[in-house]
């Protein structure tokens, strides 16, 4: 027997069984198997070496990437390097769930590689590294030697996009994984929110290669969490933002977690469950949050304290609420030790993020910063008291990665509480309505992404978007060049009593995907159909009849940065108010184009040029 060519070989079967695995347990795996081979086949094509997959937050990321890297062992890839973010919790998580997925060579953390980097040499090795200045430096050193490394960034929105973009430097990190690619190392950035690395330009990604990582079945997401009708079907608390009633807002909120969860026992659903407190950025603020939830537990696990009957009437109020008031009270009181408190991302000492992730006590509470912002999968959570806002414009980006009521929740979606303040719950809202609509814009393949921004909101921090290649167009949005015809076309944008739904039936019938993408045509039908917003399909207009306003190049393309459709068209619709409006400018050499802008008053599509 050639017993050295049985050291590490298992083969090039790793993905196949992966997936099989995945099935046997009842997972739908069709999302990750299409992620992973849209992925591996742009790997293969030569212009492949940077390019992002974006999916929807919580919605099996990590699954997809164990896949994702078995597939790429199977294909040959020696070197695979899994960057994190700067969280030795995140990294436990992660590290954690591909170790246990029994991949080949086991995953290692950079400090558990041999010293000399001669004895990298000859093995295929499944890296794991933190997103830090020191880390990085440490790795690049040990892999001085080797070239056509693959780099696979978990929240690649963060940390890794130059902040510098437009002073002619590169942030740290930035360079340091730069350095890290080579000349001929490939990078796939994986992430809810892409949009700023398609409007960073970070590592060159391509736009054209993105991969689309559609979530499973039983993922609860914007479409629920967030509808366009605004009749939310879950419990939503949402109340005025008064400093001086954040202390009794977090306790109703505390009982009425503890009252959800005695509701789902009773139901039959007996696990255990965790509510997450995220109101400050401020380290400081973190123990506040964690007092209130301690106070109010210590009152209510001691019959003789001085407030256990105030605060026990409160409860029997709440408990009111969820089915057999007796049976629910009897429950919380009954197993009100059985609770866990985690003060998260505070300090060094803190506990560990694990502990309420996948909830190991009946009532697990968590409450802090940043890593409950971002890249923690929250099993079983039932409630999130959410209360952090900003002083400026709301950087969509951010905001999305804070929805962590997202996730595989179909169990008890229905039953999830969020408490948040009306005007927040408004931002957050415009948030992902922009969102969904540039989504939408990258899943129709109609062209480079386009994100949408306003007084309020914006795709991302202006810091990183890169301002040599990226166009601000003034709340409008444009589409292909086609030859205008005033018999075919004109008669399109005359309404003469039909409605908006057969308006733009007959529009979507004469225009392609590329003249009229279908992303744009579902989200107005859909936002026609459920808010019941009027749409102003204006009539054809010339452009470039004054050229002295306008270059030749300028008419020629039917395009300009400073916009074509201005707030005076508004005007001359027959419904200036209405929220949306389309019209098709024509220029005198027989082209047009079709606009469309919001009637926001300052939305701006922002679109990566380059």
């Amino acid at each position: 027997m050639d017993w050295a060519s049985v050291v590490g070989n298992v083969g090039n079967n790793q993905y196949v069984d992966r997936i099989t695995g995945l099935k046997n347990n009842g997972m739908d795996t069709s999302s990750i198997e299409t992620t992973v081979e849209s992925t591996v086949k742009n790997l293969q094509a030569a212009k492949g070496s940077s390019f992002v997959i974006f999916g929807e937050p919580q919605s099996g990321k990590t699954e997809m990437m164990i896949a994702l890297n078995a597939r790429l062992l199977d294909e040959g890839t020696t070197i695979i390097i899994n960057l994190l973010t700067d969280s030795v919790d995140l990294l436990r998580q992660s590290l954690d769930r591909f170790r246990a997925s029994g991949l080949s060579p086991s995953p290692k953390q950079f400090s558990e590689l041999p010293k000399n980097a001669a004895d990298l040499k000859g093995k295929k090795w499944v890296i794991f590294s933190k997103k830090n200045a020191r880390d990085l430096e440490k790795l690049i050193e040990l892999l001085r030697h080797e070239t056509g490394l693959m780099i696979i960034d978990d929240e690649a929105d963060y940390a890794s996009p130059n902040a510098k973009v437009n002073k002619d430097e590169k942030t740290k990190i930035n360079e340091l994984i730069h350095t890290l690619l080579g000349a001929d190392g490939q990078y796939i950035g994986v992430t809810a929110t892409p949009a700023r690395l398609n409007l960073n330009n970070t590592f060159e990604n391509v736009s054209e290669l993105w991969v689309d990582f559609p979530p499973h079945p039983a993922y609860v997401g914007q479409d629920y969490f967030f509808p366009s009708s605004g009749e939310v079907p879950y419990r939503l608390r949402t109340f005025a933002r008064d400093e001086g009633n954040e202390r009794s807002e977090l306790q109703n909120a505390i009982m009425h977690f503890m009252c959800g969860v005695a509701e789902q026992h009773h139901l039959g659903n007996s696990k255990n469950f965790t509510m997450l407190a995220h109101t400050s950025g401020k380290k400081s603020e973190h123990g506040e949050d964690v007092k209130v939830i301690q106070d109010s537990i210590s009152v209510l696990s001691k019959a003789d304290h001085p407030s256990f009957p105030r605060l026990v009437s409160r409860l029997e109020k709440v408990a009111a609420g969820y089915g057999d008031a007796h049976a629910v009270m009897h429950f919380v009181l009954s197993n009100i030790n059985k609770h866990h408190i985690v003060e998260i991302n505070s300090k060094k000492d803190s506990g560990a993020v694990a502990d309420i992730a996948k909830p190991t006590s009946l009532f697990s509470f968590g409450a802090g910063g940043n890593i409950i912002s971002r890249g923690v999968t929250f099993d079983n959570l039932l409630s999130m008291y959410f209360t952090r806002a900003v002083k400026g414009k709301f950087s969509q980006d951010t905001y999305i990665q804070r929805a962590r009521m997202f996730g595989a929740r179909n169990a008890y979606k229905d039953a999830f509480q969020l408490w948040i303040p009306d005007e927040l719950m408004a931002n957050w809202s415009k948030c992902f309505e922009f969102h969904k609509l540039a989504l939408q814009a990258m899943r129709s393949g109609s062209g480079a992404p386009v994100w949408l921004s306003d007084h309020k909101t914006t795709p991302t921090s202006a810091a990183s978007i890169d301002k040599s290649s990226v166009d601000f167009e003034g709340g409008e949005m444009s589409f292909g060049i086609f030859d205008y015809n005033a018999d075919e076309v004109d008669h399109l944008f005359e309404q003469n009593g039909r409605s908006n739904k057969d308006t733009l039936n007959g529009l979507r019938k004469a225009l392609n995907n590329n003249q009229f993408p279908q992303y744009l045509f579902d989200y107005l039908s859909q936002d026609d159909q459920l808010r019941g917003t009027d749409i102003c399909f204006h009539k054809p207009g010339q452009f470039g009849t004054k050229l002295g306003n306008y270059d030749a190049t300028e008419v020629r393309a039917l395009r300009r940065k400073k916009g074509i459709f201005s707030n005076n068209e508004f005007r001359r619709g027959d419904k200036p108010m209405a929220r949306h409006h389309l019209k098709v400018f024509r220029n005198p050499h027989g082209q047009a184009r079709l606009f469309y802008k919001i009637n926001g008053g300052s939305i701006k599509f922002i679109q990566n040029r380059q």
